[in-house]
């Protein structure tokens, strides 16, 4: 499938994935990283949104729309149809469906344009016929985070426009992953040097962690030298308090 892009599109993945992790963090998606898809794959808008549906609430809610940049977080609206009809509206419901958390959907691999006109999300919802593509990233149980990218106007999104998301979703959760960390101080750790602080935190002495993960008491060691080493703290506890209540932007891909 990588003959849909051309050398250009190619270097523009790279640079993309350089300039993202440069942007300063600020709590969300970088802006930067939605002004270069938007340049990417031309759109109307792109977003950001993570929500938790048990509780009714857009946990983020960031656009970029022809330049103006919105931002809403922690937006509690239980009237709204949206948390009766988002499940049954076949592209967003398409992941819990099948358990392809993976793949870049389009409304098109779902419906044809009057067909979309005449679904309950459409009409309650009073939203605008767009062509949408939009992609899940991880996040915690309960909670789904998408990257959506909106045309109002002219031709669908084509499946060059799918593959460079395909490819970008990686990246687009390691930078926000990055930009989450360096927000809120939290340090970097393989996923090993995580197994070993959570089972340090449970007072499990360096030869119970490594019965049970299956390495020597001296890689126990050398795991916790380097989570000391960068969280800058001398003790189990002082790491475990650090890092463990952000494990939710400390897990890696």
């Amino acid at each position: 499938m990588t003959e849909l892009l051309s050398d250009r599109d190619l270097r523009s993945l790279v640079t993309f994935v350089e300039e993202g992790r440069r942007d300063q963090p600020n709590g969300v998606m970088p802006w930067a990283v939605l002004d270069a898809l938007s340049r990417l794959i031309p759109a109307d808008s792109v977003g950001f949104v993570e929500f938790d549906a048990s509780r009714k609430v857009f946990l983020t809610d960031q656009w970029v729309r022809v330049g103006e940049r919105e931002l809403g977080q922690d937006v509690e609206d239980a009237q709204s149809p949206y948390w009766a009809l988002w499940r049954d509206f076949l592209p967003c419901g398409y992941a819990d469906r099948t358990g392809d958390t993976r793949s870049v959907v389009m409304y098109s691999d779902f419906y044809t344009r009057p067909q979309l006109a005449a679904t309950p999300y459409v009409i309650d919802m009073h939203s605008p016929q767009v062509h949408r593509m939009l992609v899940r990233l991880p996040t915690a149980p309960g909670r789904k985070r998408c990257v959506l990218i909106d045309r109002v106007d002219g031709a669908d999104f084509t499946e060059r426009d799918r593959l460079v998301l395909q490819l970008l979703r990686p990246h687009l959760y390691e930078i926000y992953l990055d930009a989450q960390r360096k927000w809120r101080g939290v340090p970097r750790l393989s996923r090993r040097e995580l197994d070993v602080l959570l089972l340090a935190a449970q007072g499990q002495s360096n030869a119970s962690i490594a019965r049970e993960l299956f390495i020597s008491v001296a890689t126990v060691r050398k795991h916790l030298e380097h989570v000391f080493d960068r969280t800058g703290v001398r003790s189990r506890t002082e790491a475990a308090a650090l890092v463990v209540p952000h494990l939710s932007v400390v897990d890696p891909y």
